[in-house]
């Protein structure tokens, strides 16, 4: 039944069900961000947020607030926090999805107060460190991807009027720590999305590019052969790489490329 109203809601243009409230509508499809049902959760659910909140505009800015604020607690982009290979990872990381949205209207809109940024950022650095489910795809269940997806806020933060380079800094440790934590060497596309990260942090004048090369200076390269010391020594190779293809590309390189190179040379033992 909850797939037929969300197919209804699709193919009529996305219009309000009879009877509910912008606000209404949207809260009965954030309770099945955590479903197990990729269809229901990721296809449905999420792609109707995303069309409600980004091309119709509904909500008011204290509602988005409001919801942020729900999105950003413990039930929800903390729930279970720290569990691993468990289905709690998908309201998590569902939850950020939805950060992601609230951000992305807030930087059209600038409605949020600075204190609220500051939360986010506070929230989402901490989230970073204490996320320990690292899959990307189940077959049964569809995108768990908790890196990407918290990547993506960390986008919209960095792009955000409010940031500071203390604020970038903060956020880039949470990357970090998503890359040298990592049991595995990630395998979709999540370097990707945290480059794109760094690449907007750039683009935007958020922090210089002098910076970001004294942040990546300071990552030390793993001391231990074990497989996990090898795993976070790949993930920083492909993201770094990463990196220097999305500056180069758009031109932001200036005079850093042999920086980049000794980057290379540092995490890539075939050097």
């Amino acid at each position: 039944m909850l797939k037929e109203n969300l197919y209804k809601i699709i193919n009529h243009q996305y219009t309000l069900p009879d009877g509910l409230s912008e606000y209404e509508a949207v809260l009965q499809i954030v309770q099945i961000l955590g479903s197990t049902d990729p269809e229901l959760r990721d296809d449905l659910g999420y792609h109707v947020l995303s069309k409600w909140l980004l091309e119709k505009n509904f909500l008011s800015a204290e509602q988005l607030e409001d919801l942020l604020y729900q999105a950003l607690s413990n039930e929800m982009l903390f729930y279970h926090i720290g569990e691993e290979e468990k289905d709690s990872v998908f309201l998590r990381s569902f939850s950020a999805l939805l950060i992601a949205l609230i951000l992305i209207r807030d930087n059209r809109e600038q409605f949020l107060s600075e204190s609220a940024f500051r939360l986010v950022v506070d929230r989402v650095v901490s989230y970073c460190h204490l996320e320990k489910d690292f899959r990307s795809y189940d077959e049964e269940k569809g995108w768990a991807h908790a890196p990407a997806h918290i990547s993506d806020v960390i986008d919209e933060c960095m792009i955000n009027r409010f940031v500071t380079v203390d604020d970038c800094n903060k956020l880039w440790h949470g990357l970090l720590s998503l890359l040298e934590r990592a049991p595995h060497v990630y395998d979709a596309e999540e370097d990707e999305r945290m480059a794109t990260v760094v690449t907007s942090m750039i683009e935007k004048g958020k922090v210089s590019l002098s910076t970001l090369v004294d942040w990546l200076e300071e990552v030390s390269v793993p001391v231990r052969k074990d497989i996990i010391s090898m795993n976070k020594q790949i993930n920083m190779k492909h993201f770094i790489r990463a990196i220097f293809f999305r500056l180069h590309a758009k031109n932001l390189l200036q005079d850093a490329s042999q920086q980049f190179i000794s980057f290379e040379t540092k995490f890539n033992r075939f050097i």
